[in-house]
């Protein structure tokens, strides 16, 4: 291939010159590669002996040979291409972004100036706008559960910032869709209000560390799990919250109270406020909630929560992500005009674009969990497939 050979003629150490046969494409030099530390979450995360199972057999990917072979061609991988992998390619969202296409030209960005961001848009990231939004939201339902006078909740509201809606209406929807409360209606509450406060106080955003909102209320170690997603050190905040003991305790009087329980449970534990469709998730959730015992089918189609204007535009997201891809083979193929934003052709940035394509290759090919999603389904898809509730 052209840019492979190109690659070897340019990667030099010294006088020492670096072959493509330099090292075999086997089990332990691809385990101990940097581009074998790129696919978590793909079919080659099952790892060198159990790719196969997911249907990708990992040993005889032409691709992901030619990849490490670039690797190696580059003798050592510079410190700011290892952050990029490690930060960027790695941790991609594969649920999406609600800023989509933002992370993906970000990575582009850091790739065309050899440096990886201070912050990087992804999991568990999100803006103040995103997070005042959410909390109005959360206020309306905490007033319910307080069984606050509607007219108090709607006057308190007018004092907030509106983002273009007509609090008064959300609020008295909410209060409709949610009913009469019940034992059941006030447990499911409780828990989805933790974990909706829960992700205003851990996502995190350029200029918000975790210490930003809901400071006066504890909710678990805003350090998060180990693994950072991308943004050291702020860890994964997923699983830290529900390792709490008032947590523990909730989820176990859901489960004995509520028919169906545990899916409950699951739906709220996956509010992600990053996610694309989140408060057309969240809208749905509370009809679900407020459904219970009623002996009615759930009607998802009702709007309560007057959200249409934050939902992306998925088919304008397929059709800018076809086009993107299209350019990133072309640039990969040596056409430097076909996407000016990666700036001009390298070895090492040539061999971070092949692995960032790939990635979303496998990602489309294989995860259900899509950057744009195929189904978006309206009012009625879920902020992510499949997870219909």
């Amino acid at each position: 291939m052209y840019w492979l050979k190109k690659i070897e003629n340019l990667c030099v150490k010294g006088n020492l010159r670096i072959r493509l046969n330099s090292k075999k494409w086997c089990k332990e030099n691809y385990e101990s590669s940097v581009t074998g530390s790129v696919w978590l979450y793909t079919p080659y995360s099952a790892g060198w002996d159990k790719s196969n199972k997911h249907g990708e057999v990992l040993s005889s990917s032409s691709e992901l040979k030619a990849i490490f072979m670039e690797e190696i061609a580059l003798g050592v991988v510079s410190h700011w291409a290892k952050e990029i992998v490690e930060r960027m390619l790695r941790p991609l969202p594969m649920c999406g972004h609600y800023t989509f296409p933002m992370p993906l030209l970000q990575i582009c960005e850091a790739i065309r100036e050899k440096r990886c961001p201070e912050f990087v848009i992804g999991c568990y990231t999100a803006d103040s706008k995103r997070k005042l939004l959410m909390s109005n939201y959360v206020f309306c339902l905490n007033a319910w559960l307080k069984n606050a006078p509607l007219e108090i909740a709607k006057s308190e509201l007018e004092l907030r910032d509106s983002f273009g809606k007509d609090w008064s209406k959300i609020v008295t929807a909410i209060y409709n869709a949610l009913g009469v409360p019940s034992q059941k209606k006030r447990l499911l509450l409780e828990r989805l209000l933790h974990r909706l406060r829960w992700w205003l106080k851990t996502l995190i955003w350029f200029d918000d560390k975790r210490n930003k909102y809901m400071l006066d209320i504890y909710s678990g170690d805003v350090r998060g799990d180990e693994e950072n997603y991308g943004n050291p050190p702020f860890g994964d905040p997923y699983f830290v919250e529900l390792k709490l003991p008032e947590i523990k305790e909730l989820s176990r009087e859901i489960c004995e109270a509520v028919n169906d329980g545990k899916k409950f449970l699951t739906n709220i534990e996956e509010t992600w406020l990053c996610a694309p469709k989140v408060f057309r998730y969240l809208e749905k959730l509370i009809l679900r909630i407020g459904s219970i015992d009623s002996g009615n089918i759930t009607n998802n189609n009702i709007s309560i929560l007057q959200c249409e204007d934050t939902y992306p535009s998925f088919s304008s997201c397929k059709k800018w992500y076809a086009s993107f891809m299209s350019s990133l083979t072309d640039w990969l193929e040596g056409e430097y005009e076909a996407f000016t934003e990666l700036g001009d052709i390298s070895p090492v940035k040539h061999w971070l674009v092949r692995i960032l394509k790939h990635r979303l290759y496998l990602y489309e090919k294989h995860n259900p969990l899509r950057f744009v999603a195929t189904k978006p389904g309206g009012k009625s898809g879920a902020q992510i497939a499949p997870y219909n509730i």
